[in-house]
Formats: structure tokens, C-alpha cells, sequence
């Protein structure tokens, strides 16, 4: 609803109330008017307060910041096109991922960086992970957890993971095949700094995304969610890993 029309409300209900307290000395029906007139004329007042007081302008930080997100997905999927293209992608995420418009919404942006809906999302299942549990996945999930997904999908290509990776990640069986998959990973996890950086190295993990250094978080993400990227966030691949060091130590 428009501000004009705001105002156009307010001025004929307190028209029509002033005429409905005249005629309510000779007409007692015009009573309940009056107070519906009211209602009308307050609920809009209340409606213009909400507005100016900025309440519209936090659901449009909440969307800016959502497609901030967002964009680590495009960006994921735009690299993996260039260095892995054609291969099916399976991306790990936390458990209820399809109940968080956030995790939706990235997934939905891996597809589109990468050009393909040949994209499988699983959770990933920790014993003792629950709503109960304080601790987050991140400090629960062990290389067990992961192997028991990816030997679901042994035909995948890519290995998306939403969570990082487990502290003991060299214990994984994928790390240790002869057909490693090209993994890529939206954050570097707790404790596995100096194992991602080496897989890094050898390529194995083809990039990680970490915040940028001169992030601008006061500004609203663009519509190109390549622009949004490079505002909040840094791809670290094999090519500038030295410049990023000390994300991984």
C-alpha cells in the first residue's frame, strides 16, 4: 500500500467520523460508524508509523543479505564449470536443509552457475546431532559420516560440501582413493586449515570460499551475483592460495 493512499484513507475516515459524530445525536446507528471509522483511520496511521520507522527497509537488509549468500553458490558453480565441467555434483548439507530458504536458495545458484540440474543434495546424518545439542555439526561430524554419503553416490563427480570438512578428514576414504573427486567447500571447517590448504595444492579440492578481507557490509547486493560475490567474499583456489594464507593456519 502506497503512502498516498495512506493518507487518502486517514482524510476521508476522519471526515466521515466528524459526520458520524453530527448525525449520532439524532441517529444512534451512527455510532458503531463512527468507531469502525476509527479503527479505519488508526490502522493506517499505524500502518505509515511502521513504514517510517524503517521496518520495510529491514526486510530489504534481510533480502540483500540473503542474496549475498546466495552468490557463493553462483560463484561455486561458475568455477567448477571452468575446471570440472559435465560431472554430477552431490552437495553435503547440514541436517533440515530443505526447511532454510537460505540453503534453497544456494543450491538453486550452484545450478545456475553450473549450468545443470544434475545436482543431488543430501544431509549429512551425525550420531548425536540434534536440536538438543548445543554443539554444532562442525565439532560432531567425523570421516565416517561423509564416507557413508559418498559411498551412496559413488558416481558423483563433484563433492560440494555446505559444512566444511570433519577434523580428521584424512581419515576419508575419498582422500585416500585412486578416483579422487573434485571437492569444493563453502567454508575451510574447524581444525582442517592446513589439510584443505594442501589439497588445495594438489588440486584435489578445486576451491573454498572465505570472507573478503575488504568486505563492504554496509552495501546493498547488486542484482549480478558475481558483483554480490565480490563484494562479501574471496574465492581461494590453488592460483591464489599464497595471498590466503592465513585463512588456513
Amino acid at each position: 500500500m502506497s503512502t498516498w493512499i495512506c493518507v487518502a484513507i486517514m482524510v476521508v475516515g476522519f471526515i466521515g467520523m466528524i459526520v458520524c459524530s453530527k448525525k449520532q445525536k439524532t441517529n444512534p446507528a451512527m455510532q458503531p460508524v463512527a468507531i469502525l471509522l476509527c479503527v479505519v483511520v488508526l490502522g493506517a496511521a499505524g500502518y505509515l508509523l511502521f513504514q517510517k520507522m524503517g521496518f520495510n527497509s529491514s526486510a530489504s537488509v534481510m533480502e540483500s543479505e540473503l542474496a549475498f549468500l546466495a552468490s557463493r553458490g553462483h560463484a561455486a558453480g561458475v568455477h567448477l564449470q571452468k575446471v570440472a565441467p559435465g560431472k554430477k555434483i552431490l552437495v553435503i548439507a547440514e541436517p533440515n536443509y530443505d526447511k532454510s530458504p537460505q540453503t534453497q536458495n544456494l543450491i538453486d545458484m550452484i545450478k545456475k552457475g553450473y549450468g545443470s540440474e544434475d545436482v543431488t543434495v543430501e544431509a549429512l546424518v551425525v550420531p548425536g546431532a540434534s536440536a538438543e545439542n548445543a554443539m554444532p555439526i562442525e565439532e560432531l561430524m567425523k570421516a565416517k559420516d561423509f564416507d557413508a554419503v559418498l559411498n551412496k553416490y559413488k558416481d558423483a563427480g563433484i563433492i560440494i560440501s555446505l559444512v566444511g570438512l570433519p577434523q580428521n578428514a584424512a581419515r576419508m576414504a575419498a582422500f585416500r582413493s585412486k578416483n579422487v573427486p573434485v571437492f569444493f567447500l563453502m567454508s575451510i571447517g574447524m581444525g582442517t586449515g592446513k589439510f584443505v590448504s594442501n589439497q588445495l595444492e594438489k588440486g584435489v579440492v578445486a576451491g573454498v570460499i572465505v570472507p573478503n578481507p575488504k568486505a563492504d557490509y554496509e552495501a546493498k547486493a547488486p542484482s549480478d551475483p558475481a558483483k554480490a560475490f565480490a563484494i562479501r567474499f574471496v574465492l581461494v583456489t590453488k592460483e591464489n592460495l599464497a595471498a590466503y594464507k592465513q585463512f588456513f593456519e
